[in-house]
């Protein structure tokens, strides 16, 4: 009688100290303290990965969601109908079956075909595999820079879409230097999103102490007032090898400019900061760099990581949109 008691009392117990949970159509024990989980493969370190429209975020448990942020387009059942390509929006998730309080996730918009105006109007090829691309660079920028080793950050401008540049409606030169200008009548210019996220960009540099030793750019008023406004200790580098393709002095192309200007830098675990403009991206022609993918995302205020070796060879590393650097570094000073 004893014995029948004692196991009816353990039974009692465990039964006490454990609840149902719905995983698809079956039913599995969980602890009542277990904390609901984002079981969704793609999110990976405090990030999901978005990487296409109708996105259905999986979860531990059952859960509503909203987001108040323009950039994302969500259901309460957790669709992600539409993320702006690049952009980082948080998500609200509350809980249905437990205690715990309300969860914010943050995702990326892994694609580069949700692109918002202005930006689609001066969107090149679309990146062969966007979410490669942002995933190596997020593995990437974790321990970034790491000890000993030497980077170039190779930057497209801000955003830029005040005003066109000359040579796009004229087939004659033009008035002398007209690419250097400041004036939006005959070169296109920073907009306010862009003057806000070039010098949100430098402060995010400084938080993260990036050793920015030298800074290079294009001969374009664009490309040098971005550099004006990270306000980064190191005096620009002007140099036309990286020009837009609308004035280009250069005629190997803007890749084989970036390459030369990496290969001239000292190898002395510094970063070099390059700050040039969209087509360089566009590699199909490139050859004797594998590491590099044919086209990769390159979003106003976005970037590649290069590694650049003692032979002075080149590794691509990643690629890292404005959102994304400011959400590491909110993550590092915050813990977000």
């Amino acid at each position: 009688m004893m014995k029948t008691l004692k196991i009816l009392f353990v039974g009692i117990i465990l039964l006490a100290g454990c609840s149902k949970e719905k995983t698809g159509n079956t039913s599995v024990p969980v602890k009542e303290n277990d904390v609901p989980k984002i079981t969704s493969p793609e999110y990976t370190d405090q990030l999901l990965f978005v990487d296409k429209n109708n996105y259905q975020i999986l979860t531990s448990d059952s859960a509503t969601f909203s987001s108040s942020d323009t950039h994302i387009q969500i259901t309460s059942s957790g669709l992600i109908k539409r993320l702006t390509s690049a952009e980082i929006a948080p998500i609200d998730i509350t809980w249905k079956n437990t205690a715990n309080p309300k969860t914010t996730i943050y995702a990326l918009g892994a694609t580069d075909i949700n692109q918002d105006l202005p930006y689609k109007h001066y969107q090149g090829a679309l990146a062969t595999n966007a979410l490669a691309a942002y995933q190596q660079g997020w593995k990437t920028l974790q321990t970034f820079p790491a000890k000993d080793e030497t980077y170039a950050i190779v930057l497209r401008h801000a955003d830029a879409s005040n005003g066109v540049d000359f040579s796009v409606n004229h087939s004659y030169m033009g008035p002398a230097n007209w690419w250097k200008s400041a004036d939006s009548t005959l070169a296109r210019q920073l907009n306010n999103q862009g003057i806000q996220r070039a010098t949100i960009l430098g402060q995010v540099f400084k938080d993260l102490g990036y050793p920015i030793k030298r800074v290079v750019t294009s001969e374009f008023n664009r490309s040098r007032e971005t550099a004006k406004l990270m306000n980064t200790s190191a005096l620009p580098i002007i140099d036309g090898r990286i020009n837009h393709l609308s004035y280009t002095v250069y005629p190997y192309g803007l890749y084989k400019g970036m390459i030369a200007i990496m290969q001239e830098q000292p190898v002395d675990n510094q970063i070099t900061l390059i700050i040039a403009h969209h087509p360089i991206n566009e590699l199909r022609a490139a050859t004797g760099y594998p590491s590099f993918p044919d086209v990769s995302p390159f979003n106003w205020t976005g970037a590649y990581l290069i590694k650049i070796s003692p032979d002075k060879s080149v590794t691509y590393l990643g690629a890292i949109s404005w959102a994304m650097f400011k959400y590491w570094r909110d993550i590092k000073l915050h813990q977000l």
